[in-house]
Formats: structure tokens, sequence, C-alpha cells
């Protein structure tokens, strides 16, 4: 039947890509509550700023409830006065995490900057002692009145706290820690609740154009000079304040130790979320009994994460910071048990196993340095016969569904499972962690390994495609998807905990461009779309797991659907903060209020960095190809995008894409790679054409310079 009026608008947006109108970065679907952290690298005290500039203490706690019905311990909040109106936050840059949040009350303008400060940093620039120096939180109000008449503003100071609360002249104490301010107290008031305080300051009078400065500091129960400096002359303290901020703004732009301009692409705000992605990766950091943890953030996720961890160190790589990376990798490898299993999440958390032997095989590639891997060769050898091990439990499970694969087991992102359900995402990346250490033995020149891992990859190769052809699903819309729950009656939504098939695909590599099984789930995926990203595949029955929309662009990606890769990196954009940090997940603006899990979560941030370089240089087997995914977007006249210094498995790629002024033409310049590449491919896809046609092989070896018609 012929299609017309609002049927025809939606099966035409169902067919076509994205509208180039659709790749802008604006932070669309920000979350509503949303925080962030001004916290150091390597800072063991992870603070929390929240959406209207609260400081937030000791996750675990009953205020401001932030994920699973968990808030934190002690909650200080100051305000130049209650009647302000809020207007918006920010932070100072994309490389600078001091929080500023804008209000208004009578023809005052108010701004609130939040920021940590430390000794060791503004002394040598970098932290070194975390957890034995001085390191503070500075509150710094700025109000001005820019309106015709005389304004008076009355300051307050407001602590939720489970920790015990007292006012002492201009110092607040919380428990063991001090929040000092200054301002004159007029009176402090506990009857407003159980846990409150509230601390009202003198009123201040401004005539037109007068301004008030107000500072609090708080000294995060540790020894702190700023603190007694502040109090000995507390009418100094926003003056001091001041050049505080500077300082520390100077030691974020300038000094921190943070592995900024790898990537340069032409659309501000994605270069602002990679920038603040990369910070944000290195603040969560933590060093643990002398280890480099790559945490994914700063509260209940505040830990190693061997899934997440994989991916946070992947990324450290690829930015050029391999040694960093691969302490934080060893951290990881120190968890094996004997029998070589690795089980850190759960005792049934399978995948965990292949996710480790392909981090160091990919680590190993990214640094170009076989002799680490082999130092760790008979640890990962344990591995993989211990992933034999899981086949063969399969013969005496309660179920034939899994013969010949992996144990019913934990699945996580969206499902729990367990041992009478059998499952696909543990057999899938125990497939890729195989197939990963089959190619380290070819690579290393362990012969007799590679022929006999290839053998058992086979064999557990054929198990599971004979599984899937049998487990074939149909969506609502006719497409032929693998479900990963094997037993029909078990199942849920299509889409749930499709994050390991994704992965599968890329960085797996266990399905070829055109196969059924991986191209029908693709179509599926596509199916359940909601503002741009899969909906329902995580733990909100209805929500968005933002960064699952890197695991799904990859995949897209990697099965030759740019369009569909490039669209799902502007709505992952658009999905964050306008302080550059994501939610893990979150509801549709429908249903704004509901949210699950870290923030800042840097495994999002990870997959950010990730997706931007892999689109615009994948590894393909042994090959590595250039531009398959660049937006059509980023070649408007004068534009510039470059990779500089970025690890691959064939060692560093440097290139660079300018466009000419009068838009006509393109020049691509590639430096040699440092390492063996079989071959060097370069995409222009849609958008433009070289001497060769839409696909050109260039010389891995040599210095490239092409100029491509647009």
């Amino acid at each position: 039947m012929k299609k017309t009026g609002l049927a025809f608008v939606l099966a035409a947006l169902a067919i076509f890509p994205a509208a180039a109108s659709d790749l802008v970065a604006d932070y669309r679907f920000a979350p509503q509550w949303h925080c962030s952290t001004p916290a150091f690298p390597d800072d063991s005290c992870k603070t929390v700023v929240g959406p209207d500039g609260t400081l937030l203490y000791d996750y675990g706690g009953p205020f401001f409830p932030y994920t699973q019905n968990l808030g934190f311990d002690t909650a200080i909040t100051v305000c130049a006065d209650e009647n302000q109106v809020f207007e918006g936050q920010k932070l100072m840059s994309a490389k600078v995490p001091v929080t500023i949040t804008s209000w208004q009350c009578g023809g005052v303008d108010i701004r609130q900057a939040v920021f940590s400060v430390s000794a060791d940093i503004l002394e040598s620039g970098r932290l070194v002692h975390p957890q034995k120096r001085d390191r503070e939180d500075v509150v710094l109000i700025t109000a001005v009145n820019t309106s015709s008449l005389t304004a008076v503003l009355s300051p307050k100071i407001i602590v939720n706290s489970t920790e015990a609360v007292s006012v002492d002249g201009r110092e607040i104490l919380v428990g063991k820690a001090r929040f000092a301010f200054s301002g004159t107290v007029a009176s402090v008031r506990t009857n407003l609740g159980p846990s409150k305080t509230v601390v009202d300051l003198e009123s201040v009078k401004l005539a037109p154009g007068e301004s008030l400065s107000l500072a609090g500091l708080y000294d995060n129960a540790m020894p702190s000079a700023l603190l007694e400096k502040m109090l000995s002359s507390p009418e100094q303290f926003p003056d001091e304040a001041e050049k505080l901020l500077e300082n520390i703004a100077a030691y974020w732009n300038d000094t921190a130790d943070i592995p900024y301009g790898h990537i340069s692409v032409p659309d501000r705000e994605i270069q602002n979320l990679i920038d603040a992605s990369v910070r944000g990766i290195w603040q969560a950091r933590e060093i643990r009994n002398g280890d480099i943890s790559f945490q994914v953030g700063p509260t209940c996720y505040r830990g190693l994460w061997i899934v997440d961890g994989a991916f946070i160190s992947e990324t450290a790589a690829i930015l050029g910071r391999g040694e960093e990376a691969r302490n934080g990798i060893e951290h990881s490898l120190s968890f094996q048990k004997p029998t070589g299993e690795f089980a850190k999440l759960n005792p049934t958390f399978w995948k965990e196993n292949g996710i480790i032997l392909w981090t160091c095989v990919r680590h190993a590639m990214l640094t170009q340095d076989k002799e680490w891997l082999l130092s760790h060769w008979d640890e990962l050898s344990r591995t993989v016969d211990f992933i034999h091990v899981l086949r063969e439990r399969t013969d005496t499970t309660r179920t034939p569904l899994d013969d010949g694969l992996i144990p019913a087991g934990y699945i996580d992102g969206g499902l729990n499972g367990g041992v009478d359900i059998p499952e696909y995402s543990n057999v899938l990346w125990n497939l890729a962690g195989l197939k990963a250490m089959v190619g380290a033995a070819r690579w290393t020149g362990r012969t007799e390994d590679a022929e006999k891992w290839q053998d058992e990859y086979e064999d557990f190769h054929a198990c599971f495609l004979k599984a899937a052809e049998r487990d074939m699903a149909v969506d609502d819309a006719g497409n032929m998807y693998l479900n990963d729950i094997m037993d029909e009656s078990q199942r849920s939504l299509p889409q749930r905990a499709q994050w390991a098939f994704c992965q599968s695909i890329y960085p797996g590599q266990l399905f070829s461009r055109g196969d059924p099984i991986a191209e029908g789930t693709l179509d599926m995926l596509d199916n359940s779309l909601q503002e741009g990203l899969v909906v329902g595949t995580g733990w909100l029955d209805d929500g968005l797991w933002n960064y699952f929309a890197s695991f799904h662009a990859h995949a897209s990606l990697w099965m030759g659907r740019p369009e569909k890769a490039v669209a799902s990196l502007y709505a992952f954009a658009n999905h964050a903060s306008p302080l550059y940090v994501w939610r893990e997940e979150q509801m549709p603006r429908d249903r704004q209020m509901e949210f699950v899990g870290e923030m800042p979560h840097n495994w999002g941030s990870a997959e950010f960095v990730r997706l931007v370089v892999h689109l615009l240089a994948l590894d393909r087997g042994d090959e590595l190809h250039l531009l398959e995914g660049l937006p059509e977007t980023w070649l408007s006249p004068g534009m510039k995008t470059s990779l500089e210094d970025i690890a691959t498995p064939f060692g560093n790629l440097t290139f660079s894409l300018e466009v000419s002024e009068d838009g006509k033409t393109a020049r691509l310049v590639t430096e040699p790679l440092s390492g063996e590449c079989g071959r060097l491919v370069l995409h222009t896809g849609s958008w433009g054409r070289t001497e060769d046609g839409n696909i050109m092989a260039l010389d891995p070896e040599k210095r490239n310079e092409v100029i491509i018609l647009l």
C-alpha cells in the first residue's frame, strides 16, 4: 500500500542515513542530573561536584541519590542567596576541570567556581604524595550587581552529613574534615532536619556595580597550610582563592601530564569531548599498592574492572602511554588463579579469560613489544588451557545447548545470566581471546602453539556456528539475529546485553563483512534506536547505555556501514553532559530522571577516544584502513583532521588530511609506519576520489602524499 503523510516520513527516516544537520554535537540529550570531578591525576580524593555546584563526599551515603539508591555521606552547598536562580553550568574548558555554575538573583550575576588545589601541584606540577600531602577543594563565589538598584544578598552554607557537624568561628567541622570560609556568621541552625546544618552569613548590601567575593575551603581531613592561612586572614582569602584559581588553570593547561595532542579534528565540540575524555581517564586513575589502576570513575566503579580496564588501557597505549597501560595490565594479571583462570568480577564471568588474552596481545602489538608478551607466555598459555577445560565442562552441564562451547555463566551489561542460562557473551569473548592468541603465536614464532591453538579455535568456532544456526531468532521487523540467550523460553529483548556480540565483531574480528549472523544482528540493533542509540540493551529496561554507542559503531564500521558508525558517534556525543562526561545509563528524555551507574564514566571516555581514532584508522587483520569512517561534515574548506603518533598494531601512525580553501580538493599526507603492515588502504567513500578511485593502496613504509578530489 502506498505510504502517505507521517507514514512516508517515518519510512524515509528508517531508510536513509542521518542527515548532515544531525551531525552536530550540541548535548541535546544531556542527562538532567549530571556531575563532574575536579580531582587531579592519580588523586586519592575523588571529589564530585553536583549540577548546582554542591560538593559531594564519601560515596555510599544517603544524600543526593546518585545511582542505585546511593548517594554521599556529606554534601556541602554554598550559595550567595537562597533565592538565586540557576542559569547554567560549564567547565572552564575541556582541559580545565573547574566547574563554573552561574546564577542570577534580583539583578545580581553570580558565578561559582569549584576546583581542587594541592601543595604538590603548585610546587612540582604533579601529585607526589596523593594520600599524604594537603589537598583541598575550593569554592569561590563572585557576585556582581549589574542592576541600577541596591541589592541585598544573604549567603548561606548548607551541610548535609551523616558525620557530626559543629561550627567554630569561621570553621565548620564535619567529622575529621574542616570547611573554612570567609564572611561572618550570623546564625547557625540545626533544627531543619536530623542531618542538616545551615550556617547563615551576615547579609551584604551591593550598590549598583558593586561586587561580593566569598570563598570556602574543604581540607579532606588532611593537614592544610592553606586552611590555616585562610583562618588567620579570612578577609584576604577570596583574593587568595582567585590566585589559586589562576595557578590551577595554568597547571591543567600547561603542566598536567596528560597525553593531549594526538588527535585533532575540525569539529570543536567533538575535540572538546576528546580532550576531556583523555583528561578524565587520568583523573579516575589511582595508585594501588604501587601499581597503576585505570579505574572507571570516582564512586560506584572506583576500582579495577577487567573488561572496562581492557579498553581504558588500550586507549592509554593508543595515546603513546604504553608503559602506564602496561603497569595497569600487570595489575590485572596479578589476579590470575593457579588454574590459569581469571574471575575477578564473578566466579562464572568466564569471559574475563578471553578478555585478558586479547588485552595482552593487543597491548603487545600496540607497543610493538614481543618480548613483553613472551615474558607472560606461560601465564597466558595456562589461560588458553583453562578455556579448553571450560569447553570440556559443557559435556556435564544440565543442558546440551552449550555443548562444545562455554558453560552458562554471568553475562553483565543488561542480563545477569547464571549457571542455568546458557548464553553467548562468554562464548564470544573466549573465542575472540583464543583467536588473538593464535595470531600472537604466529607473530612471535611459536609455531607449535599456533597450530595447536588453531585446531582448538576451529573446533570451538564450528561448535559456535552450529549453535548459532540453531538459535537464530526473528525480531518484529523481520530481521534474523542472534539473541544472547540460547534457550528461547529464557530470552529478554532482542537487543538486551548485545555488548559482547558487538565486541566480537570488533575488536574480536570473528565475523567477515557479509556474514549473515552479524549482518542480521546489526539490522536488529539498527531497528532498536531512540535518540540515535540502541534502547533497552543495558540494565534499564527502556534506557540508553550511552557508550554502547561505541560498541555498535565499531561493529557497524567493521561490517561496512560507516554512515551508521558516524551517526552513532554524534548520538554518543549528544548524550554527554555539557561538562563533557557521560552517565553509564540514562533514560531517553521522555523519562529522564532514572539512571544507572557511574558518572563520570571513563570507560565511556575511553570508548569515545577509541571510536574517533578507529573511524580514521581501523586495523583489519594485517591491514590498516584510513578514513573509512570520516564524517563528511569534516570536509569543509580549510578543515584539517590529523592523528599524531597514534599506536596501531603496525607501529605508530601519523597522518593529516587538509581541505583546500576553495573546498575542491583535500591533501592527505601519511608518514611511514614504524612496524610491519600488510597493506595501508585509503578510503574516500562517497565524498571524494583519487586517481585510483574510492579505494587506494598506499605504501606503509614511505611518506605518501595524495590529492583527493572532493
